[in-house]
C-alpha cells in the first residue's frame, strides 16, 4: 500500500505546473496580506498620519496589565484632547510643537482609536460578562418554574462559560483582528485543489487506464482508497503551507505577536465568543477547522470528478458548487437559521461564525454548542463522498470493462 500512494503522489501531485501554480499564489498571498495591513491598519503609512514610531513609544506606557494608574495617566492626555476638539474651534495647524502629532485632531484621534477605545472595552468586558452570567442565572429560575428543561440546561451552559472572564491586559490586537478575518488564502487554496484534483480519476478515464488497473493485483477499490489517501495528504500539506504563509506574513507585516496570550474575546468582533481559549490557540484551532472543511470540499471535487471523462466539465461543475457553499455561508451567516448554517461544509472554512458568538442547536432535546454538529455534518459529508467515490468507480469501472 505504501508503494502504491507513492506512485499515485509522483503520478498526480510532483509536477513542476503544480508547484509553479503554488508558488505564484503564495506570493500573490502575501502581496494580499501586505495590501490588508496597507488599507486597514491605523499605523500604515498609508493613512497620512504616520503614528507608527509614537504608537509604540506609548504602548511602552500603557500596554501589559491593565492598572488604574494608567489609566488615570491616559485620561490626564486625552480628556484635555477631547474637550478642545469637542466644539470642533481647536487650532488645525499641523506643526503645534505643544502635540504628539503635530495636530491636535490628531492628537485626539490618535489616542481614543489606538488607546482609550480599546483599554475601556477591555476595563469593561469584566462588567459585560458578569451582566451576561447574572441574566443567564436569572433564567435559570425562570425556566425552571416552567419546566422548560432544554432553555434550562441552555442558559446553564452559557453562564457556565461566561462566569470569571476579564480582559487583565492591554494589547496591541490589530494583528490578529485581520488575521482571524482574512479568508483570501483559503479560496486561493479551494481553486488550487479544484484544479489539481479533477485530473486524479480523469486523467485515467481518458486514456482508459481504469479499466486496465482493474484486472491488476492492486487494482478496483485498493488503487481507488490510494487516490483519495494521496488526495488528502496532498490537501493537507497546501493547506499547511498556506497557513504558515498567513501567520509568517501577519506577524512580519503587522511586525507584532503581542497579543498571542490574550484570550480571544479580546477582539471586540468575539466579545459573545463561545470559547475562551488565547489568540494563539484559536489560530491553531482555526486553521485545523480550515483545513478539515477544504479535505471535504476536496472529496466533494474528487465525486464530481468520477461522473466525467474529461477535466472540463467537472472543473466548471465545482467551481459553481463552491460558489453555491459560499453563497449560502454568506446567505445564513448572523442569521438565527443555526442548523442551516452548519449544514454547510464551508461553515468550518469561515469557522469564525462557528465561535464569534455564542449558539447552541438541539440534539434530542439537549442543547448542543454549534461548532460541534458543524464538525459532524462535515464528517458526515466527507464519509458519503468517500463511500460515493468507491461504489461509482468501481461500478463504472466494471461497465465498462463488461
Amino acid at each position: 500500500m505504501v508503494k502504491l500512494l507513492l506512485f499515485e503522489c509522483r503520478k498526480h501531485f510532483l509536477k513542476k505546473s503544480i508547484v509553479t501554480v503554488i508558488l505564484l499564489f503564495s506570493v500573490l498571498n502575501v502581496v494580499k496580506i501586505y495590501s490588508v495591513y496597507d488599507q486597514t491598519s491605523l499605523l500604515s503609512k498609508s493613512t497620512g498620519s504616520d503614528w507608527n514610531d509614537l504608537y509604540w513609544e506609548m504602548y511602552e506606557e500603557f500596554g501589559g496589565t491593565i492598572t488604574k494608574e494608567k489609566i488615570d495617566k491616559l485620561m490626564s492626555i486625552y480628556g484635555p484632547l477631547d474637550k478642545q476638539t469637542a466644539d470642533k474651534t481647536a487650532s488645525t495647524a499641523i506643526d503645534n510643537p505643544n502635540t504628539y502629532t503635530g495636530n491636535v485632531y490628531n492628537d485626539t484621534y490618535f489616542f481614543r482609536w489606538n488607546f482609550v477605545n480599546p483599554m475601556e472595552y477591555a476595563y469593561m468586558y469584566r462588567s459585560y460578562a458578569n451582566d451576561v452570567v447574572t441574566a443567564a442565572k436569572e433564567n435559570l429560575t425562570f425556566f425552571e418554574s416552567l419546566g422548560n428543561q432544554y432553555e434550562y440546561k441552555k442558559n446553564a451552559a452559557i453562564a457556565d462559560r461566561y462566569i470569571g472572564r476579564v480582559i487583565s491586559d492591554f494589547s496591541y490586537t490589530e494583528m490578529y483582528e485581520n488575521y482571524i478575518h482574512y479568508d483570501f488564502s483559503a479560496f486561493l487554496v479551494i481553486l488550487i485543489c479544484m484544479y489539481v484534483l479533477i485530473n486524479v480519476f480523469v486523467s485515467e478515464k481518458e486514456t482508459e487506464m481504469d479499466v486496465l488497473l482493474l484486472t491488476t493485483k492492486a487494482g478496483g477499490t485498493k488503487t481507488v482508497i490510494a487516490k483519495i489517501m494521496t488526495s488528502a495528504i496532498f490537501v493537507c500539506i497546501v493547506c499547511f503551507w498556506f497557513w504558515l504563509i498567513d501567520f509568517a506574513a501577519f506577524s512580519t507585516i503587522f511586525g507584532s505577536l503581542e497579543a498571542t496570550s490574550s484570550p480571544l474575546y479580546v477582539i471586540e468582533n468575539f466579545a459573545n465568543s463561545s470559547i475562551g481559549i488565547s489568540l494563539g490557540e484559536y489560530v491553531v484551532l482555526s486553521d485545523l477547522l480550515k483545513t478539515a472543511g477544504i479535505l471535504v470540499l476536496s472529496l466533494v471535487f474528487l465525486l464530481i470528478s468520477t461522473l466525467f471523462k474529461n477535466a472540463l466539465f467537472p472543473f466548471i461543475i465545482s467551481l459553481f458548487t463552491t460558489f453555491g457553499f459560499i453563497y449560502m455561508q454568506e446567505l445564513y451567516m448572523g442569521s438565527g437559521h443555526i442548523l442551516l448554517k452548519i449544514l454547510n461544509p464551508f461553515a468550518l472554512v469561515v469557522n469564525r461564525e462557528l465561535f464569534r458568538k455564542t449558539e447552541f442547536v438541539s440534539l434530542f432535546g439537549y442543547p448542543v454548542i454549534s461548532y460541534v454538529p458543524a464538525f459532524l455534518f462535515a464528517a458526515a459529508w466527507g464519509t458519503l463522498c468517500i463511500l460515493s467515490i468507491v461504489i461509482l468507480i468501481r461500478k463504472n469501472t466494471v461497465n465498462r470493462k463488461g
